[in-house]
């Protein structure tokens, strides 16, 4: 299987055209064949959300986070206390920092813990959908096809009847025209 089109980088400079042509002849190249599997869906849906990501102009650090199986761009309820300050200073702030943590958390960990559900449940969500929207667009212009070549051979079959019609038109009026003469 030809994937030359999935050669890129994140953060270097993509052509996204350049991309989707690579994209279009490996899938016009799998419609002849006949061949898609869920691994080429899948293949297809990533670069989907590539091309989709490039567009938005988000940054590469975070895309690659985004796809990342560890999920670690999603937020987490636990930080750590730090300061930039130096010296005394710094050591009293994040000594109150520490002392007022916990009256806080009681307030926001219930909620960073259901925003990270459902920024999880969004980002399989999104997933999903871009997987099924190309399984699809797949099978959208498989149907095109064969409904265009159809249409093509009924028209041909159209054709024929009638000069088949004009075939036996033609002979009734001459066997007619011979009836005449005798």
């Amino acid at each position: 299987m030809n994937k030359d089109w999935m050669n890129f980088e994140i953060g270097a400079d993509i052509n996204v055209e350049e991309i989707m042509q690579k994209i279009r002849a490996a899938i016009a190249e799998k419609q002849k064949a006949g061949i898609y599997t869920e691994e080429s869906i899948e293949e297809l849906a990533d670069s989907k959300i590539m091309q989709f990501a490039e567009e938005a102009e988000i940054d590469s650090a975070l895309l690659e986070r985004l796809r990342s199986p560890d999920h670690s761009w999603n937020i987490s309820p636990s930080y750590l206390i730090t300061s930039h300050r130096t010296g005394i200073k710094a050591g009293l702030i994040k000594l109150t920092k520490r002392m007022v943590r916990p009256f806080v958390r009681l307030y926001t960990d219930h909620i960073f813990g259901r925003q990270a559900q459902i920024n999880l449940y969004f980002a399989h969500l999104l997933h999903n959908l871009v997987r099924e929207l190309t399984r699809l667009q797949i099978n959208h212009t498989s149907l095109k096809h064969r409904t265009d070549r159809l249409e093509r051979e009924k028209e041909f079959f159209e054709q024929r009847i009638r000069t088949l019609e004009k075939m036996v038109k033609f002979q009734s009026d001459g066997e007619s025209a011979d009836s005449n003469v005798q």
